[in-house]
């Protein structure tokens, strides 16, 4: 008596010849063909990847064997090459349903020429679950092909190491963004500055056209440490540091009548942010000799809740040459001395807050996550859509950001040598508690500081995908012991501090985990990380540079030593050139485009968990973003200027783009 098992694929069509066989716990079935052939329709927009080489589209067949082949374990795809031209061919998804049962096998892969592919039913799996010979064989021949295909190389030392591609065409099929994802001039800046035109037209978006008209003001200035495109860096301030002896009479005419500067330390309303990371560093010389400080700025949260700049020092050192500046001071000497921390904050955000601490950190994530944990493991389940397309994008980024010749050496007071050591000091100066956000916002004792929106935001997003990763963990971990007993995740662990923190011990980080607490907490940081923290200082980078007086990316004039001699004359020569505006506005005109609602926070296209209770988490999942999303919105309503970038609907997934 024949056994009939009706098999279901989703796939993207090719004109290769495509056939399966069923591995079953019991035996295996004969091999049989099927013809996937191009169909030219609307593609299915609930099935990612969208807009593939063809559209994505279903194909059942029968498949009969003479005997019961057990439980289901693999799904063997094969694909043959039917013309010299070679068409990949990709699978979204298998079901294969019998009398009594229907296993479901997520793919989400391609096959080149005339390759092969074992597909896992897709319950989730750890290492110790794998307890048939059939499935301990396809884990150790998914991860040796994985380990073949990516690999490690170091671009410099002292930085994370990165994806061993010197161009995207190199990375294997599966990094690779689909053909139609929705990032149109994909990093080509000549395009950029085409589609853009840098004419007034283009650049008058509601928030150019704000900070056009109050970039200047204090509390603009200030505004912008809480909400602006770098919302990472200011502290409270403890102590008037040595270095930078700002005293009750400077700032007097500045505060509250009847207090003092100590008192307000005291009170908590002096906070503080200081450059030291860029000191000592030299600046770009090509084309041209820029300039480059390391600024220190006090500023004062007054009794109207406005965060207002009180005291700028632009070097580190004090001295006769090294003149502390205030807002009692000539217009413009005030202005420029603005303009000048401004300039370093564009800096340590373009290098530090966005490239190192989302894009670097994601990578090594994803090439971590990629070595070593199999497709099976609930943890690759709940991080692929997290670290989707981040190779790629990455990639793209080193030949044309910070690459030998790069945007960053043609338009950044920090091109040249100073992008590099400046992302050596930062990688040595991260901890695991800087990257967690709870920690970080309590170790800048920034917790009570009104409308900080950022802070407010991320917050909310944090503790739901905090919430969210304890559930999924809770299904698959029942017990701290189940933690410890999981080698592979301590094996990705040490793997990230090894090649993402360079095993510096002063980091922090974990290389393995004692309890579901500990890895709940890891788990959020890394996809928070690669979500929300990507968001909050990618998305708002037009609105914030494009406006080049705000955020200028070099200066072409020495820092004033003196005050009482500054011209608007010379601001306007110490601001970046036009061919340097023209090249960074094109590139964070690309950067921060928004992403394709498919690929918002908390969408999963790829459903890789089949369980009823994981489903349901993510379920939850999207409901409480949709509650924050409104949140959000309401509180927006009674603003001026909206803050907008940690709405859910506007973070990412993953970092790519």
């Amino acid at each position: 008596m024949s056994i009939s098992y009706h098999v279901t694929l989703r796939f993207a069509g090719t004109i290769d010849k495509i056939s399966l066989s069923l591995v079953g716990s019991l035996r295996s079935s004969e091999t049989f063909s099927t013809r996937c052939l191009p169909v030219f329709k609307r593609p299915d927009v609930a099935v990612w990847p969208l807009c593939l080489t063809f559209p994505v589209q279903s194909k059942s067949m029968e498949v009969k064997t003479q005997s019961d082949l057990g439980d289901i374990l693999l799904v063997k795809l094969f694909k043959k090459n039917h013309f010299l031209l070679e068409d990949s061919w990709y699978c979204s998804h298998i079901t294969v349903k019998t009398l009594n049962n229907i296993y479901y096998f997520p793919c989400y892969t391609w096959l080149i020429g005339g390759d092969s592919l074992d597909v896992l039913e897709g319950a989730a799996w750890k290492q110790h679950d794998y307890n048939s010979a059939i499935l301990k064989e396809y884990r150790k021949k998914e991860m040796q092909k994985r380990q073949d295909m990516y690999h490690w190389r170091t671009f410099p030392k002292g930085i994370p190491r990165s994806i061993n591609c010197a161009k995207s065409s190199d990375l294997p099929r599966d990094a690779v963004m689909p053909f139609g994802r929705k990032v149109r001039t994909f990093l080509n800046i000549d395009a950029a500055i085409v589609e853009l035109g840098l004419q007034p037209l283009k650049m008058c978006h509601e928030v150019w056209k704000y900070v056009k008209k109050h970039w200047k003001e204090d509390r603009f200035f200030g505004y912008q440490y809480l909400n602006g495109s770098n919302p990472v860096l200011i502290e409270q301030c403890s102590e008037i540091p040595a270095k930078f002896p700002v005293t009750d009479e400077m700032v007097a005419p500045i505060l509250a009548k009847g207090t003092t500067l100590q008192q307000e330390v005291q009170n908590g309303n002096i906070f503080i942010v200081d450059y030291v990371l860029l000191n000592g560093i030299a600046a770009n010389t090509k084309p041209n000799q820029q300039y480059l400080e390391a600024p220190m700025c006090l500023l004062y949260l007054n009794p109207r809740n406005e965060l207002v700049p009180i005291a700028i020092q632009l070097k580190q050192e004090p001295g006769p040459e090294n003149p502390i500046f205030l807002p009692t001071d000539s217009k413009y000497d005030w202005l420029l001395a603005k303009v000048w921390v401004r300039h370093a904050d564009t800096q340590v955000h373009q290098l530090v807050s966005h490239l190192l601490n989302t894009h670097l950190f994601a990578e090594v994530f994803c090439i971590a996550t990629l070595l070593k944990l199999p497709s099976a493991h609930p943890i690759f389940k709940l991080l692929m859509p997290h670290l989707k397309f981040t190779l790629h994008i990455n990639t793209e980024a080193r030949g044309l950001l910070i690459s030998e010749g790069g945007i960053f050496d043609q338009a950044f007071s920090t091109g040249g040598t100073a992008k590099l050591k400046i992302l050596q000091r930062a990688l040595a100066n991260t901890t695991y508690s800087s990257l967690c956000l709870p920690d970080n916002v309590a170790s800048r004792r920034v917790d009570k500081i009104p409308n900080y929106y950022y802070r407010d935001d991320a917050l909310k997003i944090w503790h739901a995908i905090n919430k969210f990763v304890a559930n999924i963990i809770d299904i698959y971990y029942k017990s701290d012991e189940s933690v410890q007993e999981d080698e592979e995740i301590h094996e990705w662990a040490k793997e990230i501090f090894t090649e993402g923190f360079l095993a510096e011990q002063s980091s922090g980080f974990p290389t393995s985990f004692s309890t579901k607490g500990d890895l709940v907490k890891y788990l959020t940081m890394v996809i928070f990380t690669c979500s929300a923290q990507h968001s909050a200082v990618n998305v708002g980078q037009f609105d914030w540079g494009s406006w080049v007086p705000n955020s200028p990316s070099t200066m072409q004039k020495p820092a004033p030593t003196e005050k009482g001699k500054v011209t608007e004359e010379d601001i306007l020569n110490t601001l970046p050139t036009k061919s340097a505006s023209v090249l960074v506005l094109a590139t964070i005109h690309l950067l921060s485009r928004s992403a394709p609602s498919e690929t918002s926070l908390g969408t999963y296209m790829e459903q890789r968990f089949i369980e009823p209770e994981a489903k349901e988490c993510i379920e939850k999942f999207q409901k409480e973003l949709v509650y924050i999303e409104n949140e959000i919105k309401k509180r927006n309503e009674g603003l001026e200027l909206k803050y907008a970038y940690l709405m859910p609907s506007v973070i990412e997934n993953s970092v790519a783009i």
